[in-house]
C-alpha cells in the first residue's frame, strides 16, 4: 500500500534541510569574506615599515655591547657636514646607529676600509676603530644619529689619523735622498709647504730642504743645464714629501682630491721621485708667468690647457720639454709636477722634514 502523504512529507524535509545547509554555507562564506576585507582594512591602515638595519656588529666588525651598569640613555642628534669638508678623525665610546637623510659621505676607517654612504642608507658605526667622514658631494650631508649610551660616557672623542704608510713590498731600489741645493747650487729654492703660503695655509715642513732620490736629482740638474742655455733657471717648489703630509692634505681638503694623492696608495713625492718646479728668467731675476699659479686647482693648471697668453703657454711647454728630455713625465693635472721614471721601484717614505 502506498502512502503518498508520507513520501511528500519526507521529500519536503529533505528539501528544507538542503535549503538550510545552503544558507549556512553561504553565511560562512559571507562571514569569511567580511573577515577578509576587515583584515585587509587593518593591513591598509597600519603603517608600512621597512627594516633599515639589523645587526649585532658594527661596520668594523666589533660586537655590540650595551651598558653593563647604570641607566641606559639614548641621545638622538642630526649632524650636518658641508660639501668639501670632513669630520676629522674620531672614534666613539658608545654604540650608535646612523641614517643618512640627505647627501653622501665617504667613510674611511683606520684599518684601510672605505665605505660610500648614500642617502637612505643606515649603518652601525664603528666604535674603537678610528674613522673619518668626508663630504665629496655638492650639497650638505645630513645624518640622523642615535647614541646608545649610559648618561655618563662621552659619546665621541678625537683620534689621530693613521701614521703607517702603505706597504711597498715590491720596491727594490736603494734609498739615496740627495739635497738638491747641495747637488746644484744654481737652483732657486721656494718650498711653499715650509711656510703658510700654500693651499693648506700653514707650514707642513719644519725645514726647506728639497730632496730627491739620486737618479732623479741628477736628471733634474741636467734639465736645469738645458734651461740655462735658453736663458732660464729652475725654481724648486717641492720635492720629497713625507707620507703623513699627504695624509693630512687628503683628509683636510676633500674638495681638491682630483689634484691630491690618495694616502692609501702613496704618491711619487712620498718616494722621493717627484718634483714641483717653475721657471726663473735669468735676465730679470723674476719668476716666469705661467697659465696658472702654483697649486691652483683648476683646469688652467693642466699641462695641455689652451688658455692663457701665448708667452705663458710657451714657457710652460719649454719647461715640460726640458724635463721630459731627462726622463721626467708631467702630471696630467699640474704643469709644475714631474715624476721621474722608475718611481715605482722606490718605497713610500715617512721621514719627516
Amino acid at each position: 500500500m502506498k502512502y503518498p502523504h508520507i513520501k511528500h512529507r519526507y521529500a519536503l524535509r529533505i528539501f528544507t534541510s538542503v535549503i538550510m545547509l545552503g544558507v549556512i554555507t553561504l553565511g560562512v562564506i559571507m562571514l569569511g569574506v567580511m573577515m577578509f576585507w576587515q583584515n585587509m582594512a587593518v593591513a591598509d591602515d597600519y603603517p608600512q615599515s621597512q627594516i633599515l638595519l639589523e645587526t649585532d656588529k658594527t661596520i668594523a666588525g666589533e660586537t655590540l655591547q650595551y651598558p653593563q651598569s647604570g641607566q641606559a640613555k639614548v641621545t638622538a642628534v642630526i649632524i650636518n657636514i658641508p660639501p668639501g669638508t670632513s669630520t676629522g678623525w674620531h672614534q666613539h665610546n658608545v654604540p650608535l646607529v646612523a641614517y643618512l637623510l640627505s647627501g653622501e659621505l665617504e667613510m674611511e676607517y683606520a684599518n684601510g676600509k672605505r665605505v660610500q654612504f648614500k642617502t637612505g642608507q643606515a649603518l652601525m658605526e664603528a666604535m674603537t676603530v678610528a674613522h673619518i667622514g668626508s663630504n665629496l658631494g655638492t650639497v650638505p650631508a645630513q645624518i640622523f644619529v642615535a647614541f646608545l649610551g649610559d648618561g655618563k660616557t662621552e659619546f665621541t672623542q678625537l683620534a689621530n689619523s693613521p701614521s703607517t704608510p702603505p706597504a711597498t713590498p715590491d720596491a727594490s731600489a736603494t734609498l739615496d735622498l740627495v739635497e738638491l741645493a747641495k747637488l746644484d747650487n744654481r737652483l732657486s729654492i721656494d718650498i711653499r709647504y715650509a711656510t703658510p703660503n700654500n693651499f693648506m695655509s700653514k707650514p707642513l715642513y719644519t725645514s726647506a730642504r728639497p730632496m730627491l732620490q739620486r737618479p732623479a736629482a741628477e736628471a733634474l740638474k741636467r734639465a736645469h743645464d738645458r734651461l740655462r742655455a735658453a736663458g732660464y733657471g729652475l725654481i724648486v717648489l717641492d720635492a720629497y714629501r713625507p707620507w703623513q703630509v699627504t695624509r693630512e692634505m687628503w683628509d683636510e681638503h676633500p674638495q681638491h682630491r682630483t689634484y691630491l694623492s690618495d694616502p692609501l696608495k702613496g704618491s711619487r713625492h712620498n718616494r722621493g721621485c717627484a718634483v714641483d718646479v717653475t721657471l726663473l728668467n735669468l735676465a730679470s731675476g723674476k719668476e716666469v708667468s705661467m697659465p696658472s699659479a702654483y697649486d691652483e686647482f683648476t683646469e688652467r693648471a693642466h699641462p695641455d690647457y689652451k688658455g692663457g697668453s701665448l708667452e705663458q703657454r710657451e714657457a710652460r711647454d719649454l719647461l715640460r720639454s726640458a724635463m721630459e728630455a731627462e726622463g721626467y713625465t708631467v702630471y696630467q693635472n699640474e704643469w709644475w709636477h714631474f715624476d721621474y721614471s722608475g718611481w715605482e721601484t722606490y718605497p713610500i717614505m715617512n721621514q719627516p722634514l
